[in-house]
């Protein structure tokens, strides 16, 4: 794989996480999230995740919507951008924008797979001293 290659938008197939000790994969954002991320020539780079069906506020500004509104939205919707760079079969997002500010400036990096149109980015994360689970998202070139 070549990193221009990756160049251009792609749509959100799925956000599966699957967990070592055999329960069953769990979708953060429904198994019909919607979402695109988007590599430039560049080096830039943008992420856009969002559960379907989310509601609109109740008002037009966020400002004046009820707490429990502004929580629900911020907790059906993810997005972050920065810089990229593959080394390897490694993606590495570097953020400089993000929705969850603990984000920020953090490095995420992904096992990247492409497989014809659909490109694969997954992690694996520590669940205590006994258990991991991998975040796959699957990505098919938009317009494909």
């Amino acid at each position: 794989m070549r990193a221009e290659q990756l160049i251009g938008a792609w749509d959100l197939v799925d956000w599966r996480i699957d967990y070592d000790d055999g329960r069953p994969p769990g979708y953060p954002f429904g198994a019909d999230a919607n979402g695109q991320i988007s590599y430039t020539g560049d080096g830039r780079m943008s992420a856009v995740i969002q559960a379907a069906g989310r509601r609109p506020l109740s008002t037009a500004s966020p400002r004046q919507a009820p707490a429990e509104e502004c929580r629900d939205a911020f907790t059906s919707f993810f997005c972050y951008a920065g810089t990229w760079t593959l080394e390897g079969d490694t993606m590495v997002h570097r953020l400089t924008l993000a929705l969850n500010p603990a984000m920020l400036g953090t490095e995420q990096r992904r096992h990247a797979q492409l497989q014809g149109e659909v490109l694969e980015l997954s992690a694996t994360e520590r669940l205590g001293a006994d258990h991991t689970r991998t975040h796959r998202l699957r990505w098919r070139r938009a317009g494909s």
